[in-house]
């Protein structure tokens, strides 16, 4: 399974934050290989978000490396993600594997 994560900065307006979420889930639960989206905010974000510079944070799993970049590629998505670029967010990629 792989992740996207998008990260918020803490300083964006949370009314914009939101926005922006409800569109990225939707344009990810559109997507093939799609398998589940959540939103984490405050203590929920885990130690590594303490440091203060992260409001909320949207992670997405996809069934392969191929589902999450043609999710992060695809034309629907391309006008949110330069949205959330200029509100300073990272997006990471992640593989997920059991022990």
């Amino acid at each position: 399974m792989y992740r996207a994560m998008v990260m918020f900065p803490k300083s964006a307006r949370a009314a914009e934050v939101d926005a922006l979420i409800e569109v990225i889930a939707s344009s990810f639960t559109a997507s093939p290989g799609f398998q589940a989206v959540t939103r984490s905010t405050g203590a929920l974000m885990g130690p590594g978000a303490k440091g203060g510079e992260v409001g909320a944070i949207l992670e997405a799993d996809f069934a392969s490396l191929d589902d999450v970049l043609a999710a992060l590629h695809a034309e629907d998505f391309h006008d949110v993600k330069t949205a959330t670029e200029a509100l300073g967010t990272t997006i990471f990629l992640f593989e997920l594997t059991t022990a």
